[in-house]
């Protein structure tokens, strides 16, 4: 007979009897009753783990009321928008409580067991399309962020030359994963609607495609469609969700891919019977491929998922040798297809993460040692401390979602029991015996969290503790929505405690934006020094459209913004680090115009140089005035008005254009001889106003 020893009841004692250690075990035990507190805490037991079913018939209850909710809410997001581009201080904060009005009643509604799977079905649909006018209203006339402006060259090239893998200087890994643009430039060609029109529709269809697929994943892996849904709500929390992956890049295409990709695999482990599957693994490889042509670190993830469920499936007990050789087959074409892809593009990728993952492990691993300070947390490179309310709220987030997996990791290892009344974790011999390989490998994907927040300490690694925060919240959503069905709310009929788990959602989701944009979430009314989207304004875009039609296609160096500018309105080549090795920016930026600073500009190929005289008024807002490096890092002051001028006292230099603030030299005459300009052809196009007004040049 088990003895429990301390101050227990007896019916404490016979619920523990009947949980994680009711296997046949006739041993002693003595336990504490602190100890079944935390066992209950962490979810030891089996019946800490339970969650209870829905009975509510299927119906759309509540959701049509939240969707006139986050129609007004949209109201007031785009009258923030526009008070943003008049200077107005209350626009930013304004902008994030109609984000929180969009999600947080929606969420409550979720939570709460009452609702039918048809109604969190509805939210989740109503909550994801309007996040997504959230990002229209942000930018609603063309692209204005900084990745958005790589992938748009790239589309360029395919409509203006009929062809793949035309050299992208902007970035050169983009024209060899192509899957984005081949889609966008197809629906142009299609439609005749514009490339950002037509990328819009693009990503909306993706980002609803996402959600769904992750509703639908998440139902099968853990047999509830409450639990689906508040992890899809989770998932929202993302810091790249609401804004980063769904700018025009191949890794907003990709993440959904990689959701069709997990679903289709688990429906596959789940047919009826071994022959009914094939068609869903063809249909499988076949997104297996298309993903390995798109985006190149979400197909290794999918690898490294697909890998891992082989061998979990592998180990399980229970399963068929032909779902055993199905799991196998795909985790080998999930190897294959990356690989021999890289092959043929010729292996693109190496030079282009392996350094960038370097230098943040090397931070990371000076971090540890003590021997380097950590990158200071909420102020900007320019030297602004980000808003008290913003700090806290994102460490409330990180917090909140910390306490998630601590109350929902092992406790998601239980759920996953082959029989939902049956621990995995005890005895031993029940080990192998989960229901879903890929749940198990998902709760172990969100060891990867902790590592992403210790990147983000770090300069360098802050992007790539950014892209695996992103991916590890697919493990990390179901394992919190597991704690919150089955610990923090459980099966209460209360809205109390449904509305205290919505608040720390939301917290959660606006913690996320923080972490990603911060204040520079809206376009501000003044140009402002190299910050990507707050650097896109009329006059620049009218600048590069000037080149397109009076030089023909030229060779250009120029700063970090306006060579986005003049690669796609200006259509023009420009010169960076990442095609050539040379840095123009060191001739551009040298107090006097020597030897090594015209030699550079020859080796490099440029006939003409764009300087910005609106550089020298601040500090870089990402950092960086040109291509990040390590002279371009170490600025402490605005760059000087003089170094960029130094180029009118030179004999063999002609000034092209000036408008007061943008001067184009003609520096062609320095070396070999260029090709005569040759106006191009008008096109009509009215110059792009977004409505701001230019920055004074102080």
């Amino acid at each position: 007979m088990t003895v429990v020893k301390g101050r227990t009841s007896p019916d404490e004692q016979k619920a523990y009897q009947d949980g994680a250690y009711r296997h046949g075990y006739t041993g002693s035990v003595a336990i504490p009753r602190v100890d079944l507190w935390i066992a209950a805490f962490l979810g030891l037991r089996r019946q800490d783990s339970a969650v209870g079913g829905v009975a509510d018939p299927s119906s759309l209850g509540m959701s049509p009321v939240f969707a006139v909710l986050c129609s007004c809410a949209l109201v007031v997001a785009a009258l923030a928008a526009n008070a943003s581009r008049l200077g107005e201080g209350w626009a930013v904060p304004t902008f994030y409580c109609a984000i929180a009005v969009i999600f947080l009643p929606a969420a409550a509604r979720i939570i709460h067991p009452r609702a039918s799977r048809l109604e969190r079905l509805a939210l989740i649909v109503i909550v994801t399309s309007a996040l997504f006018v959230v990002r229209v209203i942000r930018a609603p006339v063309a692209f204005i962020d900084h990745d958005e402006f790589l992938h748009w060259a790239t589309v360029n090239d395919i409509l203006e030359a009929g062809r793949l893998f035309l050299p992208n200087p902007l970035l050169p890994v983009s024209p060899l994963y192509p899957g984005l643009e081949l889609i966008t430039s197809a629906l142009v060609n299609l439609s005749g609607l514009s490339v950002f029109a037509a990328g819009l529709i693009v990503l909306a269809t993706a980002r609803m495609m996402l959600m769904l697929a992750l509703f639908l994943l998440f139902e099968k892996i853990t047999d509830s469609a409450r639990i689906a849904s508040i992890a899809c709500l989770i998932y929202m929390g993302s810091s790249t969700f609401l804004l980063f992956d769904v700018h025009y890049s191949y890794e907003s295409l990709a993440i959904p891919m990689l959701a069709a990709v997990l679903l289709a695999s688990e429906s596959r482990r789940l047919e009826p019977s071994d022959t009914a599957g094939w068609p869903t693994v063809v249909a499988t490889v076949v997104l297996i491929l298309a993903l390995a042509a798109t985006h190149h670190l979400t197909s290794y993830f999918c690898t490294a998922l697909l890998c891992g469920t082989a061998v979990m499936e592998r180990l399980r007990q229970g399963a068929s040798a032909m779902q055993k050789r199905r799991a196998i087959l795909l985790a080998s074409i999930a190897v294959i297809a990356p690989v021999a892809w890289s092959r043929i593009v010729g292996n693109p990728t190496g030079s282009y993460i392996l350094p960038v993952l370097e230098g943040g492990i090397h931070e990371v691993a000076q971090l540890v040692s003590s021997s380097t300070s950590t990158r200071e947390l909420f102020v900007s490179d320019t030297g602004a401390l980000a808003p008290a309310w913003q700090r806290y709220l994102t460490m409330a987030g990180v917090a909140l979602i910390c306490l998630g997996l601590l109350t929902g990791f092992l406790r998601s290892l239980v759920f996953n029991g082959q029989h939902r009344n049956a621990s995995i974790l005890w005895p031993p011999t029940r080990w192998r015996l989960w229901r879903s390989s890929l749940l198990q490998i998902l709760v172990l994907v969100t060891l990867a969290y902790p590592v992403s927040i210790i990147f983000r300490l770090t300069r360098s690694g802050w992007e790539i503790g950014n892209r695996i925060g992103s991916l590890s919240f697919l493990g990390v959503a179901i394992v919190v929505a597991v704690a919150v069905a089955a610990f923090w709310h459980g099966t209460s009929r209360g809205w109390l405690r449904a509305a205290a788990l919505a608040a720390a959602a939301t917290t959660v989701l606006i913690a996320g934006v923080i972490s990603s944009e911060g204040p520079r979430i809206l376009v501000p009314a003044g140009y402002e020094v190299s910050a990507d989207s707050s650097s896109i304004e009329p006059m620049g875009i009218s600048a590069a459209r000037w080149t397109r039609q009076w030089l023909g296609g030229q060779h250009f160096a120029a700063d970090r913004i306006n060579r986005l500018l003049l690669s796609t309105y200006g259509r023009q080549k420009v010169s960076t680090t990442l095609e050539s090795g040379q840095d123009t920016s060191m001739a551009i930026t040298a107090a006097d115009l020597g030897p090594m600073e015209r030699k550079l500009l020859i080796d490099s190929g440029v006939g003409f140089v764009m300087v910005d005289l609106r550089l020298t008024t601040g500090l870089p807002g990402v950092g960086v005035y040109f291509d990040g490096g390590a002279q371009d890092r170490n600025h402490t002051v605005p760059l000087q008005s003089s170094s960029l001028l130094k180029f009118n006292s030179q004999p063999d230099v002609d000034r092209t254009f000036d408008n007061g603030f943008m001067v184009i030299f003609d520096v062609g005459r320095l070396g070999k001889a260029r090709q005569p300009a040759v106006p191009g052809k008008r096109t009509g196009e009215p110059v792009q106003s977004l409505e701001r007004t230019d920055g004074d040049l102080q």
